[in-house]
C-alpha cells in the first residue's frame, strides 16, 4: 500500500495558520487585541529621546512610569458612540487600552526623566546615569624624563 506524504513546509504552514486564525476570523474578534505603540528612540552620548504618536489621547489617559531601567507607557483610547439612527459604514480607529515597555542598554537617571505631549506627539527624555556617561580623561605628565 502506498501512503502519500505531505511536504513538512506544508504542515508548517498549515500551523502558522491555525494559530493565526484567531486573528485573522471576524472583525469583531480585533476589538479585544491590545493596541500596540509604534515609537521612535534615538539615543546620543547624554541621553535618549523617546517618541510616540498618540493623536488623540487626552493629556489624562496617559501614563508614564520608569522602574529599574524599565520605561513603562500606557493609556487609553476611547471611539466616538455610534449614534441611534445611524450604522457604522467603515470604522478603521481603534479604540482601548495600551501599554508598551522598554529596557534600556544604559543606565537612565530616572529622577530627570521628563515626558510632554506636543501635537498628538509623547516626547520623552530620558538622560543616562552621569556615572555611565562617556568622559574623557586628561593625562597629565609626572616629573621630567631626562
Amino acid at each position: 500500500m502506498l501512503y502519500r506524504t505531505r511536504n513538512p513546509y506544508f504542515r508548517m504552514v498549515d500551523r502558522l495558520m491555525q494559530d493565526a486564525r484567531p486573528y485573522l476570523g471576524v472583525r469583531s474578534e480585533f476589538a479585544n487585541l491590545p493596541l500596540g505603540l509604534a515609537l521612535d528612540v534615538e539615543e546620543t552620548a547624554l541621553d535618549y529621546t523617546l517618541r510616540a504618536n498618540l493623536p488623540g489621547v487626552k493629556l489624562d489617559d496617559i501614563d508614564v512610569s520608569i522602574h529599574e531601567d524599565v520605561l513603562t507607557i500606557s493609556g487609553e483610547t476611547t471611539s466616538a458612540p455610534q449614534s441611534e439612527d445611524g450604522k457604522w459604514l467603515i470604522r478603521e480607529r481603534r479604540a482601548g487600552k495600551f501599554s508598551r515597555s522598554l529596557r534600556f542598554p544604559g543606565i537612565v537617571d530616572g529622577d530627570a526623566v521628563s515626558a510632554s505631549l506636543e501635537d498628538g506627539v509623547l516626547i520623552i527624555s530620558l538622560p543616562k546615569a552621569q556615572a555611565h556617561t562617556p568622559r574623557q580623561i586628561p593625562v597629565s605628565a609626572m616629573g621630567s624624563a631626562s
